[in-house]
């Protein structure tokens, strides 16, 4: 049996309780370029999943990305 119950106005419940880290260092683990899907992602020691860092017409600015552009792309991410 279901009930069904109408609401009065719609609420906002938190399913996946929130789970804070600060990071004083990353650590790349990986990094991986997507010249046909135009992206460049990283994966960090410190986070689950890829970080994408560049993408469509950026990916096209970054052109030859060095290790120092990855370094500062992730300062302005997470400064």
């Amino acid at each position: 049996m279901c009930l069904k119950v109408e609401l009065t106005k719609p609420k906002t419940i938190v399913l996946v309780e929130e789970k804070i880290q600060t990071l004083e260092t990353i650590t790349i683990k990986r990094m991986a370029d997507f010249p046909i899907e135009k992206k460049v992602v990283v994966f960090i020691e410190e986070l689950q999943g890829a970080i994408l860092l560049w993408e469509g017409e950026e990916y096209d600015k970054i052109g030859e990305w060095t290790n120092s552009d990855v370094i500062d792309r992730l300062k302005e991410l997470y400064s």
